[in-house]
């Protein structure tokens, strides 16, 4: 008799826990869902920091977009948030977030067609993106996350 109390009991909970799952991903969209992971490689602000680079003489550019970058709150941003590059140079987007991000030139919200990663997913790099050939300031930000914002230096 006992056993068999037992056994309602766990049938109960597990019911509860599937209904409360099912409502919490009802209510996302699917950028959200998609976005649902982890990132347990990078831990500390100070790795990403030494991973963003600014290269010279033909290297490779990179900017972090590091873990937690996607909370408004967190205080994560591009890394470097200003970076300086030769005229066509690439440049290339490592997202170490757990959310999906873009870096999109403009002015946050509106895009103003000059250079775009695309989305990029948790724990992917950009394809090489190309800079503009004119010298200036080229800001940029992330289409998901407005509020995540950078600069290119074109000289």
């Amino acid at each position: 008799m006992i056993s068999k109390q037992y056994g309602m009991i766990s049938v109960v909970g597990v019911s509860m826990i599937s209904v409360i799952l099912t409502i919490s991903f009802v209510g996302m969209v699917p950028s959200e869902i998609l976005a649902q992971g982890t990132n347990a490689t990078n831990t500390t602000n100070a790795t990403t920091t030494a991973n963003a680079t600014s290269a010279a003489a033909g290297g490779q550019n990179t900017v972090i977009m590091p873990f937690g970058s996607s909370g408004a709150t967190s205080g994560a941003g591009y890394e470097p948030p200003e970076l300086t590059v030769s005229p066509s140079a690439t440049v290339v987007w490592d997202n170490q977030d757990s959310a999906l991000h873009t870096a999109t030139s403009g002015e946050s919200p509106t895009p103003d067609g000059k250079f775009d990663t695309g989305v990029v997913g948790p724990n992917q790099v950009s394809g090489p993106v190309t800079m503009p050939a004119e010298p200036g300031d080229y800001r940029y930000f992330c289409t998901l996350h407005p509020f995540l914002v950078g600069t290119v230096t074109v000289q």
